[in-house]
């Protein structure tokens, strides 16, 4: 069991040590935000036959080379018919935007360049160029093409390709289980009118939250107490999870008895501390083939270690091509406090400056109980823990929280 470890160390360990989620079948409706555990390869050309993009005339070029000209309309051709006819020398026909294109022809002019010269005949006062209005066949997608990676989160551009490609439904991961557990004597309900040292339980339900934003499913919260008889009752009732996440319990007080716990039950501890801020008291391992996750207790604190450990191991469980957000440079626009030794994730206001920089001032004071740190913020930059200071102007790197 490993001490007390680097923000790097601590994530490759989480990172090699979940298992990977088993794959399920699912309606082409339900895989919106869902991880693709196969990929999506093109069944078909896209589009399958040369049509018009323009409510117009197909017509050959060179019958307007010359303007303006008249030509004789042979059919008219809507969407969702086929072509009868083939467009000769003299001769047009009438088409809608998306209507096959027919043979003969090789351009379409818009019928905002006509009018109407009666007999079924049509006078063009302006031509197009060959090929032009024509959206050819495969211009989009050719069969066999590779159009969405597995791995890849299902967006709704994805959703509506896999549509157009025919696949009523998908092979995707399936979706962690994960148990949030909020622990306290303490904590009483989001409801409840508070009596003398009693908070509310917001813990549980921002971390469900989170575990849905992740792409996890969050079973129906629990709550331990402050004694091991409860605490061995809700673990139990856990261990249906793939994922156990506490909230507290975990740090070396005298009521911290989640780890004790835990301990007895056979837990495998892999660490418990890390160099960070906030989060140091952070434990992770595995119980029956179950992930564990001990969060400390102070909300900032847990968010910011499911942000920066439960997100990437749930993101490696699906099998996401990207397991983290992206970092992105940035410019730190105000001082703000920072001590050598510790990895710091500093809730940030990222915005871009007038000369197009992107620069990042911290939301204010940046205490572990300040949950309002985390509500102000767009991001969390980082300030590696051999870092004495961080004046203004330091570079910095950061990530969106895109929620």
């Amino acid at each position: 069991m490993h001490e007390m470890l680097s923000v790097e160390e601590a994530r490759a360990l989480v990172l090699e040590t979940v298992p990977r989620q088993p794959a399920e079948r699912v309606a082409l409706e339900d895989t919106l935000g869902r991880t693709l555990a196969e990929p999506i390869r093109s069944r078909d050309t896209i589009p399958p036959f040369d049509n018009s993009a323009m409510d117009g005339y197909a017509v050959r070029a060179a019958d307007l080379a010359d303007l303006p000209a008249v030509l004789r309309v042979i059919e008219e051709i809507p969407a969702g018919s086929f072509p009868e006819k083939e467009v000769q020398p003299g001769t047009c026909a009438q088409i809608m935007t998306g209507a096959p294109f027919p043979a003969g022809a090789d351009a379409v002019a818009p019928v905002e360049w006509t009018a109407k010269a009666g007999d079924g005949r049509v006078r063009f006062l302006q031509g197009p160029a060959p090929g032009q209005h024509v959206r050819p066949a495969g211009e989009d997608v050719q069969v066999g093409d590779l159009m969405i990676e597995a791995g890849a989160v299902v967006t709704p551009p994805a959703l509506g390709m896999m549509a157009t490609l025919g696949f009523s439904e998908a092979q995707v991961a399936s979706a962690p289980r994960v148990a949030v557990i909020s622990t306290g004597d303490e904590l009483v309900a989001v409801s409840a009118s508070l009596g003398p040292g009693q908070i509310r339980n917001s813990n549980g339900p921002a971390l469900a939250v989170q575990v849905v934003t992740a792409g996890g499913r969050a079973l129906p919260p629990l709550l331990a107490r402050d004694n091991k008889e409860s605490i061995r009752r809700v673990i139990e009732e856990a261990l249906e999870a793939d994922v156990l996440l506490f909230s507290g319990g975990v740090s070396v007080g005298e009521y911290d008895l989640v780890r004790k716990v835990l301990d007895e039950m056979g837990m495998r501890l892999l660490f418990w501390r890390v160099r960070q801020r906030p989060g140091k008291p952070l434990a992770f391992g595995t119980l029956e083939e179950k992930i564990i996750f001990g969060l400390p207790g102070n909300p900032v604190s847990s968010a910011m270690c499911f942000e920066q450990y439960v997100r990437p191991a749930l993101a490696q469980m699906l099998g996401r091509k990207e397991v983290r957000r992206p970092l992105h440079p940035a410019t730190l626009a105000a001082p703000t406090p920072k001590k050598a030794g510790l990895h710091y994730f500093a809730r940030g206001v990222a915005a871009f400056d007038d000369e197009g920089r992107l620069t990042v001032r911290d939301t204010g004071p940046q205490a572990s109980n300040l949950y309002s740190s985390v509500v102000r913020a767009n991001c969390i930059f980082h300030l590696p823990e051999t870092l004495e200071a961080a004046p203004a102007g330091l570079p910095v790197e950061l990530e969106w929280l895109l929620w």
